[in-house]
């Protein structure tokens, strides 16, 4: 693959040294105080920075994500699917539905800007829209032209769409987020914005919409909190359908399908059903048990259009996907003895085929997989559609122990695959999911991952298998472990909660008895968003930031000592004021360092008091899972913060340069080199594997401890770059020696305070410690 290579280049920025915080006056000093010491000459100016090599590696995977699928038929009468797999620039793939010979793609056709079908209709005149990611846009393919066009942004403030449904004349209907309107598109008209559709602040999504031609009627539902609407498209009314109450309080309406005057609604992924004449709910009977349910299990996106009064869709039973049959007049959902080997069916068509009435689907997210089942016959079987995999959006990387090898894992989908340092090539491994952070350990890689909460490991030499060790959305809804650490043989998790929630976690693993210990609300109403560990003292850094769909809390970020044996914060500060995020935190010579949305800080592990902070100049938005620290063996600081990594002097405490503004995620390796993520130019998604190389200097370690140090004796007098790589500490050593040669430092101390890069007072103090060593 091709690989670019771009030596940075770094710039000094000529500011302060440091803004030195006021420690707050709730917190009692600690016998653990850093010393008081004179900041450094105000003449003094730290040299440029190592430079480095930032290579583009390409994209080391590729991924076939299928949100939702749908079928039309063409002018001359073939059944094709649709689908728009997730990726940058996406492309709406046409493939023939041929059974049981191979079928065949017919057609891409590029969404500009688009990532991706987040939902897909096809309307009766046989045009296929689709409605995408990031900006809120709906596109239309004509299949007679071609012809794709971009029809715009449906709702002002849209960046998602959802629910796409279509009225018998062509208007097609859908919801958005973070707004929570539906909307309209009727051709030759344009967009109509039918508003918000609930006054609740808590509802951010409007998930799903169906239209109903009898009553001229839009059924809306919402998420994070699960309820289901009713607008008249006359009037312009909005009424609530009231459901049976959900056991868990954070929920969403992610279907909705009209069929001979009901609604059949997936909620939380349970079947329940609306009777649109009287707008209240129909009990539900499980044909296996003949019981009335609420909770009768969907894996499926929808169910199928109505079919000899009744309709069809999937339930995961004993492990296997099974096709059910809801039957409209009875309001009785039964299997019907077959399974979708391929997965949840997520779009469907019906076809005549020799007589027979004949279902297809799209079957699974990630492999462009399809399911047919002759109704007639009962024969059944598996496709799968010609449709082409994009570069994956990118979510994680990780170098294994001996940085021959990197993890890399991607965005939604939650492929994995590992990235041969030595030939370039790159191999899937077990599916880990969308991870949200990892870590290694003992030869394992351990990650959380997304939308479960899922705490999964594999080992970090074959990649497979997968070992699942819980689910901390079943027992605490946790759904983002946004945090991953080794301590102590454990591994420690910081984690954000469900949707619509807030209260974040500590969640620890033991790996050898598989014990899962939580502890929720740490910090009540915040997420637990980076974790330091200094001898038996845990210290973890919150968001205000909750589940998705929640407003932050009010307040700044904590900093926080926590008890792991009594489960108590020891102590609590806010680092940064107004910061909404701790989102790193690491350990260097016994400091605390720490990233609170844009602002590095300093802080002692005692008191917690804040000693230095610095303003990045970072571009991009902070989030709780967006930082990462790494203290390098170069003796730098680099950051990753929003969008930019950057370099930091941690001994002078400024930034020094800026690697590249188009990036995400840092780790290190073994060898020195550093692994990121990189959004190639004119793209938003990050999809390509980075390394970065720090130059080397004539100090390959050099020496970073605070305060210059010599014969055993430590000074009062802290220690700085004197040139690129070297320390003060370095190169008095290498001038004083360590028992001899203390003449020789005499004249250069002198040449330092004339140049401004000591004080008279610290020259006088390091001339006076070399004496005294002779």
């Amino acid at each position: 693959m091709p690989v670019r290579r771009t030596w940075t280049r770094v710039f000094v920025i000529a500011a302060a040294v440091c803004t030195l915080a006021t420690p707050l006056a709730s917190v009692p000093a600690a016998a653990d105080d850093d010393p008081q010491d004179s900041p450094l000459p105000s003449t003094y100016v730290a040299p440029a920075a190592p430079g480095g090599e930032l290579e583009d590696l390409g994209s080391p995977m590729s991924s076939l994500t299928v949100v939702e699928g749908a079928f039309g038929h063409l002018s001359d009468g073939r059944l094709v699917a649709y689908a728009a797999p997730m990726g940058e620039n996406a492309q709406l793939n046409v493939s023939t539905t041929t059974y049981p010979e191979p079928t065949t793609q017919l057609g891409r056709h590029t969404m500009a800007g688009a990532s991706g079908d987040a939902t897909i209709a096809v309307a009766p005149d046989g045009k296929v829209y689709v409605g995408t990611f990031y900006e809120g846009h709906l596109f239309q393919w004509d299949p007679a032209t071609e012809q794709m066009t971009d029809l715009g942004q449906a709702t002002s403030e849209a960046t998602y769409l959802y629910g796409l449904s279509v009225a018998d004349d062509g208007t097609v209907y859908g919801g958005s987020y973070p707004d929570a309107h539906a909307w309209s598109f009727k051709p030759g008209e344009g967009f109509g914005d039918l508003g918000r559709i609930s006054d609740d602040p808590d509802i951010k999504y409007a998930r799903s919409t169906v239209y109903d031609p009898v009553h001229n009627a839009l059924y809306v539902g919402t998420a994070p909190v699960g309820r289901v609407f009713r607008l008249d498209l006359a009037t312009k009314q909005s009424t609530e359908i009231p459901l049976a109450p959900n056991a868990k309080p954070a929920s969403a309406v992610a279907d909705l399908d009209y069929a001979d005057g009901q609604v059949l609604v997936n909620f939380d992924g349970m079947l329940r059903a609306i009777d649109t004449n009287t707008n209240t709910e129909i009990p539900v009977v499980d044909g296996d048990t003949g019981q009335v349910t609420t909770s009768y299990p969907l894996s499926a996106r929808g169910v199928s259009p109505a079919m000899r009064g009744g309709v069809y869709t999937s339930s995961v039973y004993n492990g296997a996907v099974h096709v059910v049959r809801y039957d409209l007049t009875t309001h009785t959902v039964k299997r019907t003895g077959i399974t979708s080997r391929r997965g949840a069916l997520i779009g469907y068509s019906w076809n005549t085929e020799n007589g027979h009435d004949v279902l297809y689907a799209f079957a699974g997210n990630y492999s462009g997989g399809g399911f047919r089942y002759d109704i007639d016959s009962g024969e059944s079987g598996s496709l799968q559609f010609q449709i082409t995999a994009s570069p994956s959006p990118l979510q994680h990387v990780l170098p294994n122990h001996d940085g021959s090898k990197v993890f890399v894992d991607a965005f939604l989908n939650g492929n994995t695959s590992v990235y041969d340092v030595a030939t370039g090539a790159s191999t899937p491994v077990a599916r880990v999911g969308q991870v949200e952070d990892w870590t290694l350990h003992d030869g394992t890689v351990f990650a959380g991952t997304y939308p479960n909460g899922s705490l999964v490991s594999l080992p970090e030499e074959t990649g497979t298998p997968l070992t699942t060790y819980t689910r901390l959305q079943d027992s605490d809804s946790q759904i983002r472990p946004i945090e991953a650490k080794e301590h102590d043989g454990r591994i420690w998790y910081g984690t954000e909660p469900d949707y619509g929630l807030r209260g974040g976690a500590i969640a620890v693993l033991d790996p050898k008895t598989k014990a899962v210990e939580v502890t929720r609300n740490v910090v009540p109403d915040h997420t637990i968003a980076s974790l330091a560990f200094v001898g038996d003292a845990v210290y973890a850094g919150t968001s205000t930031q909750g589940g998705t769909g929640t407003e932050p809390a009010p307040g700044d970020a904590k900093l926080v000592r926590w008890n792991p044996d009594t489960k108590t914060v020891v102590r609590s500060v806010s680092p940064v004021p107004g910061a909404g995020s701790v989102n790193a935190l690491t350990v260097h010579n016994g400091h605390l360092y720490g990233l609170a949305d844009g602002t590095l800080f300093e802080a002692n592990a005692g008191n917690l008091a804040v000693t230095r902070s610095l303003r990045l100049n970072v571009s991009g938005g902070f989030g709780a899972s967006g930082g990462e620290l790494v203290f390098h063996r170069s003796g730098y600081l680099y950051v990753s913060a929003g969008s930019s990594m950057v370099v930091v002097d941690p001994l002078a405490f400024t930034q020094q340069a800026t690697v590249t503004d188009a990036q995400l995620r840092l780790e290190p390796s073994t060898d020195g080199t550093m692994w990121t993520l990189l959004r190639p130019e004119g793209f938003t998604n990050f999809l390509h594997l980075g390394r970065y190389t720090p130059a080397t200097t004539r100090c390959t370690t050099p020496d970073t401890r605070d305060h210059v140090t010599l014969l055993g004796a430590t000074t009062t007098v802290r220690n700085r770059f004197l040139e690129t790589g070297c320390t003060l500490q370095d190169l008095l050593l290498r001038r004083a020696g360590r028992s001899s040669n203390a003449p020789t430092v005499k004249p250069w101390l002198d040449r330092l305070a004339a140049t401004g890069q000591l004080s008279t007072t610290e020259r006088d103090l390091l001339w006076a410690a070399a004496r005294n060593g002779r």
